[in-house]
Protein backbone atom coordinates (compact mmCIF):
# COMPACT_ATOMS: atom_id res chain seq x y z
CA UNK A 1 0.00 0.00 0.00
CA UNK A 2 1.15 3.40 -0.93
CA UNK A 3 1.89 5.69 2.18
CA UNK A 4 1.65 9.27 1.66
CA UNK A 5 2.50 12.33 4.31
CA UNK A 6 0.25 14.75 3.84
CA UNK A 7 -0.28 18.36 5.29
CA UNK A 8 -4.08 19.07 4.52
CA UNK A 9 -6.80 19.34 6.54
CA UNK A 10 -10.20 17.42 6.60
CA UNK A 11 -13.57 18.43 6.56
CA UNK A 12 -16.65 16.85 8.21
CA UNK A 13 -20.32 17.10 7.58
CA UNK A 14 -23.03 15.89 8.99
CA UNK A 15 -26.46 15.91 7.57
CA UNK A 16 -29.26 13.91 8.37
CA UNK A 17 -27.48 11.92 11.01
CA UNK A 18 -24.74 10.35 8.76
CA UNK A 19 -21.01 11.87 8.91
CA UNK A 20 -18.99 12.24 5.42
CA UNK A 21 -15.22 12.86 5.33
CA UNK A 22 -14.18 15.51 2.47
CA UNK A 23 -10.76 14.24 1.37
CA UNK A 24 -8.08 17.31 1.14
CA UNK A 25 -7.39 18.40 -2.73
CA UNK A 26 -4.41 17.09 -4.30
CA UNK A 27 -2.85 20.33 -4.21
CA UNK A 28 -2.69 20.06 -0.53
CA UNK A 29 -0.85 17.24 -0.15
CA UNK A 30 3.12 17.14 0.80
CA UNK A 31 4.87 13.88 0.32
CA UNK A 32 8.00 13.98 2.49
CA UNK A 33 10.46 11.46 0.67
CA UNK A 34 13.40 9.35 2.12
CA UNK A 35 14.43 6.73 0.87
CA UNK A 36 13.80 5.19 -2.70
CA UNK A 37 10.70 5.57 -4.69
CA UNK A 38 9.52 3.59 -7.56
CA UNK A 39 7.04 3.80 -10.54
CA UNK A 40 3.98 5.28 -8.97
CA UNK A 41 2.12 8.65 -9.37
CA UNK A 42 3.11 11.15 -6.14
CA UNK A 43 -0.34 13.31 -6.14
CA UNK A 44 0.57 16.92 -4.31
CA UNK A 45 4.02 17.99 -3.69
CA UNK A 46 7.52 16.31 -2.81
CA UNK A 47 9.51 17.18 -0.15
CA UNK A 48 13.40 15.71 0.52
CA UNK A 49 14.09 16.93 4.28
CA UNK A 50 17.27 18.61 5.21
CA UNK A 51 20.37 16.46 5.11
CA UNK A 52 18.18 13.08 3.70
CA UNK A 53 18.67 11.37 0.08
CA UNK A 54 15.76 10.47 -2.10
CA UNK A 55 15.97 8.60 -5.30
CA UNK A 56 13.38 8.00 -7.77
CA UNK A 57 13.02 5.90 -10.68
CA UNK A 58 10.02 6.00 -13.27
CA UNK A 59 7.75 8.29 -10.55
CA UNK A 60 5.51 11.06 -11.37
CA UNK A 61 5.19 13.87 -9.25
CA UNK A 62 2.16 16.22 -9.53
CA UNK A 63 3.21 18.89 -7.31
CA UNK A 64 5.86 21.06 -6.65
CA UNK A 65 9.48 19.49 -5.43
CA UNK A 66 11.38 20.96 -2.94
CA UNK A 67 15.36 19.82 -1.86
CA UNK A 68 15.92 20.74 1.49
CA UNK A 69 19.58 22.42 3.05
CA UNK A 70 22.09 19.48 2.44
CA UNK A 71 19.86 16.74 0.79
CA UNK A 72 19.89 15.30 -2.35
CA UNK A 73 17.07 14.02 -5.05
CA UNK A 74 18.35 11.68 -7.71
CA UNK A 75 15.50 11.10 -10.46
CA UNK A 76 15.85 8.91 -13.57
CA UNK A 77 13.10 8.40 -16.17
CA UNK A 78 10.76 10.66 -14.32
CA UNK A 79 7.92 12.88 -14.97
CA UNK A 80 8.26 16.25 -12.30
CA UNK A 81 5.12 18.50 -13.56
CA UNK A 82 5.65 21.36 -11.62
CA UNK A 83 9.02 23.64 -10.42
CA UNK A 84 12.11 22.44 -8.63
CA UNK A 85 13.46 24.30 -5.89
CA UNK A 86 17.00 23.08 -4.47
CA UNK A 87 18.06 24.56 -1.52
CA UNK A 88 21.75 25.88 0.13
CA UNK A 89 24.34 23.08 -0.62
CA UNK A 90 21.70 20.65 -1.82
CA UNK A 91 22.03 18.39 -4.80
CA UNK A 92 19.65 17.53 -7.62
CA UNK A 93 20.72 14.64 -10.58
CA UNK A 94 18.33 13.63 -13.48
CA UNK A 95 19.13 11.40 -15.93
CA UNK A 96 16.24 10.94 -18.89
CA UNK A 97 13.43 13.45 -16.49
CA UNK A 98 10.92 15.60 -18.04
CA UNK A 99 10.71 18.38 -15.59
CA UNK A 100 7.48 20.79 -16.54
CA UNK A 101 8.31 23.71 -14.54
CA UNK A 102 11.22 25.81 -13.57
CA UNK A 103 14.22 25.13 -11.84
CA UNK A 104 15.60 26.92 -9.20
CA UNK A 105 18.73 26.50 -7.01
CA UNK A 106 19.44 29.08 -4.42
CA UNK A 107 23.35 28.16 -2.98
CA UNK A 108 23.05 24.81 -3.96
CA UNK A 109 25.78 22.15 -4.20
CA UNK A 110 24.67 21.45 -7.81
CA UNK A 111 22.38 21.19 -10.41
CA UNK A 112 23.05 18.14 -13.13
CA UNK A 113 20.63 17.67 -15.91
CA UNK A 114 21.78 14.11 -18.22
CA UNK A 115 19.49 14.11 -21.29
CA UNK A 116 16.38 15.85 -19.65
CA UNK A 117 13.88 18.55 -20.26
CA UNK A 118 13.39 21.43 -18.07
CA UNK A 119 10.33 22.99 -20.03
CA UNK A 120 10.17 26.16 -18.70
CA UNK A 121 13.43 28.43 -17.25
CA UNK A 122 16.83 27.57 -15.26
CA UNK A 123 17.90 29.72 -12.46
CA UNK A 124 20.66 29.66 -10.20
CA UNK A 125 21.73 32.09 -7.56
CA UNK A 126 24.31 32.36 -4.76
CA UNK A 127 21.83 32.24 -1.38
CA UNK A 128 21.64 34.66 1.12
CA UNK A 129 24.86 33.94 3.57
CA UNK A 130 26.73 31.05 1.64
CA UNK A 131 29.70 30.59 -0.31
CA UNK A 132 29.80 27.38 -1.50
CA UNK A 133 30.86 27.08 -4.67
CA UNK A 134 27.97 25.12 -7.03
CA UNK A 135 27.40 24.29 -10.81
CA UNK A 136 24.93 23.90 -13.37
CA UNK A 137 25.91 21.22 -15.86
CA UNK A 138 23.61 20.15 -18.72
CA UNK A 139 24.64 16.97 -20.98
CA UNK A 140 22.67 16.62 -24.38
CA UNK A 141 19.69 18.30 -22.39
CA UNK A 142 16.72 20.84 -23.09
CA UNK A 143 16.08 24.34 -20.92
CA UNK A 144 12.39 25.49 -23.17
CA UNK A 145 12.26 28.83 -21.44
CA UNK A 146 15.44 31.29 -19.83
CA UNK A 147 18.89 30.12 -18.39
CA UNK A 148 19.44 32.61 -15.91
CA UNK A 149 22.99 32.58 -13.91
CA UNK A 150 24.10 34.42 -11.19
CA UNK A 151 26.68 32.11 -9.05
CA UNK A 152 28.92 28.81 -10.05
CA UNK A 153 30.12 27.40 -12.41
CA UNK A 154 28.19 27.07 -16.02
CA UNK A 155 28.70 24.07 -18.11
CA UNK A 156 26.73 23.29 -21.23
CA UNK A 157 27.47 20.65 -23.83
CA UNK A 158 24.82 19.22 -26.47
CA UNK A 159 22.37 21.72 -25.08
CA UNK A 160 19.32 23.17 -26.70
CA UNK A 161 17.86 26.74 -24.86
CA UNK A 162 14.68 27.56 -26.07
CA UNK A 163 15.13 31.50 -24.43
CA UNK A 164 17.82 33.89 -23.62
CA UNK A 165 21.11 32.97 -21.59
CA UNK A 166 22.17 35.54 -19.41
CA UNK A 167 25.41 34.50 -17.02
CA UNK A 168 26.45 37.27 -14.70
CA UNK A 169 29.32 36.93 -11.67
CA UNK A 170 29.62 33.09 -12.15
CA UNK A 171 32.97 31.44 -12.45
CA UNK A 172 33.02 30.46 -16.04
CA UNK A 173 30.05 30.08 -18.51
CA UNK A 174 30.88 27.50 -21.12
CA UNK A 175 28.85 26.32 -23.85
CA UNK A 176 29.80 23.29 -26.19
CA UNK A 177 27.65 22.04 -29.16
CA UNK A 178 24.60 24.62 -27.92
CA UNK A 179 21.68 25.92 -29.29
CA UNK A 180 20.14 29.16 -28.45
CA UNK A 181 16.99 30.95 -29.91
CA UNK A 182 17.44 33.80 -27.88
CA UNK A 183 19.92 36.29 -26.60
CA UNK A 184 22.98 35.31 -25.04
CA UNK A 185 25.07 37.56 -22.45
CA UNK A 186 27.72 36.77 -20.56
CA UNK A 187 28.75 39.56 -17.75
CA UNK A 188 31.45 39.68 -15.21
CA UNK A 189 32.60 35.60 -15.17
CA UNK A 190 35.66 35.40 -13.02
CA UNK A 191 37.05 32.75 -15.43
CA UNK A 192 35.65 33.49 -18.61
CA UNK A 193 33.48 31.80 -21.41
CA UNK A 194 33.68 29.64 -24.14
CA UNK A 195 31.90 29.46 -27.13
CA UNK A 196 32.28 26.44 -29.45
CA UNK A 197 30.94 24.66 -32.54
CA UNK A 198 27.51 26.32 -31.21
CA UNK A 199 24.20 28.75 -32.00
CA UNK A 200 23.36 31.88 -31.22
CA UNK A 201 19.91 32.90 -32.90
CA UNK A 202 19.59 36.53 -31.06
CA UNK A 203 22.41 38.67 -30.11
CA UNK A 204 25.31 38.10 -27.93
CA UNK A 205 27.28 40.16 -25.51
CA UNK A 206 30.69 39.66 -23.43
CA UNK A 207 31.20 42.56 -20.91
CA UNK A 208 33.42 43.11 -18.00
CA UNK A 209 35.03 39.59 -18.01
CA UNK A 210 38.21 39.19 -15.97
CA UNK A 211 38.68 35.96 -17.24
CA UNK A 212 39.68 34.71 -21.32
CA UNK A 213 36.93 34.71 -23.44
CA UNK A 214 37.17 32.07 -26.56
CA UNK A 215 34.60 32.69 -29.12
CA UNK A 216 34.31 30.11 -31.68
CA UNK A 217 38.00 29.77 -31.01
CA UNK A 218 40.68 27.23 -29.71
CA UNK A 219 43.17 28.77 -27.09
CA UNK A 220 44.46 28.31 -23.62
CA UNK A 221 41.34 27.22 -22.23
CA UNK A 222 40.78 24.53 -24.62
CA UNK A 223 40.19 23.34 -28.08
CA UNK A 224 37.38 23.93 -30.54
CA UNK A 225 36.82 22.14 -33.55
CA UNK A 226 33.66 23.14 -36.16
CA UNK A 227 31.85 26.69 -36.72
CA UNK A 228 29.81 28.50 -34.62
CA UNK A 229 26.64 30.38 -35.76
CA UNK A 230 25.61 34.05 -34.51
CA UNK A 231 22.16 35.18 -36.14
CA UNK A 232 22.63 38.78 -34.49
CA UNK A 233 25.17 41.20 -33.09
CA UNK A 234 28.18 40.26 -31.13
CA UNK A 235 30.01 42.13 -28.71
CA UNK A 236 32.97 42.51 -26.42
CA UNK A 237 33.17 45.05 -24.77
CA UNK A 238 35.46 45.72 -21.40
CA UNK A 239 37.08 42.48 -20.97
CA UNK A 240 40.20 41.86 -19.22
CA UNK A 241 41.44 38.76 -19.54
CA UNK A 242 41.87 37.93 -23.66
CA UNK A 243 39.38 37.16 -26.31
CA UNK A 244 40.06 35.42 -29.22
CA UNK A 245 37.55 35.16 -31.87
CA UNK A 246 37.82 32.86 -34.65
CA UNK A 247 35.89 30.20 -36.77
CA UNK A 248 32.08 32.48 -36.59
CA UNK A 249 29.67 32.93 -39.08
CA UNK A 250 28.00 36.49 -37.66
CA UNK A 251 25.30 37.75 -39.30
CA UNK A 252 25.24 41.13 -37.46
CA UNK A 253 27.89 43.17 -36.57
CA UNK A 254 31.31 42.28 -34.73
CA UNK A 255 31.75 45.08 -32.09
CA UNK A 256 34.97 45.21 -30.01
CA UNK A 257 35.45 48.08 -27.39
CA UNK A 258 37.85 49.05 -24.48
CA UNK A 259 39.20 45.42 -24.04
CA UNK A 260 42.62 45.46 -22.42
CA UNK A 261 44.50 43.65 -24.02
CA UNK A 262 42.79 44.22 -27.40
CA UNK A 263 40.62 41.41 -28.57
CA UNK A 264 42.29 39.38 -31.55
CA UNK A 265 40.19 38.28 -34.47
CA UNK A 266 41.23 35.15 -36.47
CA UNK A 267 41.34 34.78 -39.48
CA UNK A 268 38.50 32.07 -40.35
CA UNK A 269 35.64 34.22 -39.72
CA UNK A 270 33.25 35.37 -41.84
CA UNK A 271 31.24 38.45 -40.60
CA UNK A 272 27.90 39.67 -42.78
CA UNK A 273 27.46 43.12 -40.57
CA UNK A 274 29.80 45.44 -40.43
CA UNK A 275 33.33 45.21 -38.31
CA UNK A 276 33.84 48.78 -35.60
CA UNK A 277 35.74 49.20 -32.97
CA UNK A 278 39.47 47.90 -32.22
CA UNK A 279 40.88 44.76 -33.17
CA UNK A 280 44.31 42.89 -33.47
CA UNK A 281 44.95 39.59 -35.59
CA UNK A 282 44.95 36.20 -33.77
CA UNK A 283 48.34 34.60 -34.12
CA UNK A 284 47.41 30.49 -34.62
CA UNK A 285 47.23 28.54 -31.69
CA UNK A 286 49.12 25.57 -30.59
CA UNK A 287 47.14 23.13 -28.67
CA UNK A 288 47.93 22.59 -25.17
CA UNK A 289 48.35 18.63 -24.45
CA UNK A 290 45.27 18.66 -21.33
CA UNK A 291 43.44 22.53 -21.93
CA UNK A 292 41.68 23.80 -18.58
CA UNK A 293 38.03 23.43 -20.48
CA UNK A 294 38.59 19.10 -20.30
CA UNK A 295 39.51 19.98 -16.70
CA UNK A 296 36.47 21.81 -16.09
CA UNK A 297 33.83 18.88 -17.43
CA UNK A 298 36.15 16.20 -15.48
CA UNK A 299 35.94 18.83 -12.32
CA UNK A 300 32.39 18.81 -12.17
CA UNK A 301 31.57 15.38 -13.24
CA UNK A 302 33.51 14.31 -10.61
CA UNK A 303 32.03 16.32 -8.14
CA UNK A 304 28.12 15.07 -9.39
CA UNK A 305 29.56 11.34 -9.04
CA UNK A 306 30.70 11.37 -6.08
CA UNK A 307 27.74 13.27 -4.52
CA UNK A 308 25.53 10.96 -6.23
CA UNK A 309 27.20 7.85 -4.91
CA UNK A 310 26.82 9.00 -1.70
CA UNK A 311 22.84 9.85 -2.24
CA UNK A 312 22.09 6.36 -3.78
CA UNK A 313 23.68 4.96 -0.79
CA UNK A 314 21.47 6.94 1.74
CA UNK A 315 18.85 6.55 0.13
CA UNK A 316 19.31 2.44 -0.40
CA UNK A 317 20.15 2.53 3.63
CA UNK A 318 17.05 4.33 4.23
CA UNK A 319 14.55 2.01 2.65
CA UNK A 320 11.43 2.55 0.80
CA UNK A 321 10.46 6.22 0.53
CA UNK A 322 6.56 5.21 0.35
Amino acid sequence: MKSWSALASTTVLALGGLTFFAAPAHADLVTSCVGVGGAVTVPGELVVPAGKSCTLEGTTVEGKVTVRKGADLVVIDGTLKSNVTVQHNAFLDTKDTDIKGTVTTRGAYGAYLDESKAGKNVRTFEGRGTENESFLYTIDSSVGGNINATHGDVYLVGASVGGNIASKGTEYTDLYDTEVNGNLHVDGSRLGSVFCHGEVYGNASYTGNPGALQIGASGEDGTCHGVSYWGGDVEVKGNTGGVLINDNIIRGDLVGENNDPVAQKGANNRIRGEVTGEFADMPKFTTRSAPATDERADEIEGKASERRTEAKADAENAGKAF
